[in-house]
């Protein structure tokens, strides 16, 4: 096999278990927490990269003010949406619900920048949204916990971050825009937290290695290795591949937390899997007209917006 697909692989694998090491981060830390540091740590990791790299630039007063509507939309309130989300529901869930980013992104760019979606765009949303209902049906009658509401809240918000980013993206780097958005929703949600929030700092040195590691590894490395195949593979050829990272996280959530996964559940996959693979043209259109962006779920989950990176 081609060593790119082995590194696109090797990402996708790593973000479906990131999903399983917020699960357990969050038996240590809050919500709120977990939030304010993956913000903290993933831009300090970014804004060390742009030094090195000589990225940066001057805003603008309109810039910066989009900006400060992508930190708190597209970040801080994906990050508490998401961590709060798998602190009720399961990491199968999450990486399953953050597949429909792309369609959703799509949707909100045909209402506020006059994308047009096709009717393939539709019939693919359509199946994706089915293969999710299936599998959160499963033993609820179809009764939404309050964990996948707050997962569908990530996933909105992050979409919308996508939207301030293709307004940015006129001028500005993908690369300066992810780490200009993430610096500035440190510099917004870190006062808050450290305000309100009463933090345990007798965690053992491990645990905050493991933290930290998880951003790192789970959002900034991948990330680079992430943008180096795609380039060589292409856009929709990774994008077939990331669609396998929910069937990872869910095997990943049998093996280490020996949740049961149903045919239902299969099933269910099957058919998101099939819905974003249907819709995969028009992504494809859309990507393209983002300066290289590629649209995936997940941080994070917050995959996608960490592949902006050139």
């Amino acid at each position: 096999m081609n060593k790119s697909y082995l590194i696109l692989l090797f990402c996708v694998f790593i973000w479906a278990g990131n999903y399983l090491a917020r699960q357990f981060l969050l038996k240590e830390y809050t919500p709120l927490f977990l939030s304010a540091f993956s913000l903290t740590v993933i831009s300090l990791f970014f804004c060390f990269v742009a030094f090195l790299t000589k990225s940066y630039v001057r805003l603008t007063r309109k810039e910066l003010l989009l900006f400060c509507l992508a930190g708190l939309i597209g970040l801080v309130a994906n990050q508490v949406f998401l961590f709060t989300g798998l602190k009720y529901s399961s990491a199968t869930n999450a990486s399953l619900i953050f597949s429909l980013a792309p369609l959703i992104t799509a949707v909100l760019a045909a209402v506020f920048l006059k994308e047009k979606i096709t009717i393939q765009m539709i019939l693919g949303s359509l199946i994706a949204i089915f293969g999710i209902y299936l599998v959160l049906s499963v033993s609820r009658q179809f009764a939404f916990n309050i964990g996948d509401v707050l997962l569908f809240g990530a996933t909105a918000t992050f979409s919308c971050n996508l939207i301030f980013v293709r307004l940015l993206s006129k001028r500005l780097s993908p690369f300066i825009i992810t780490t200009y958005s993430f610096l500035i929703s440190a510099i917004i949600f870190d006062p808050f937290i450290a305000a309100n929030t009463t933090i345990d700092w007798s965690h053992s040195l491990s645990i905050w290695a493991f933290a930290a590691a998880s951003v790192l590894i789970g959002q900034g490395l991948t990330t680079i290795l992430w943008n180096k195949a795609m380039n060589e593979v292409g856009a929709v050829k990774s994008a077939v591949i990331l669609n396998l990272q929910p069937l990872m996280t869910m095997m990943l959530d049998y093996w280490i937390y020996q949740n049961v996964v149903t045919f239902q559940q299969i099933v269910g996959a099957v058919f998101v899997f099939t819905g974003i693979l249907i819709s995969i043209v028009q992504i494809r259109r859309f990507s393209k007209k983002q300066t290289n962006h590629t649209l995936s779920k997940t941080n994070d989950g917050m995959e996608e917006t960490l592949k902006k990176l050139d």
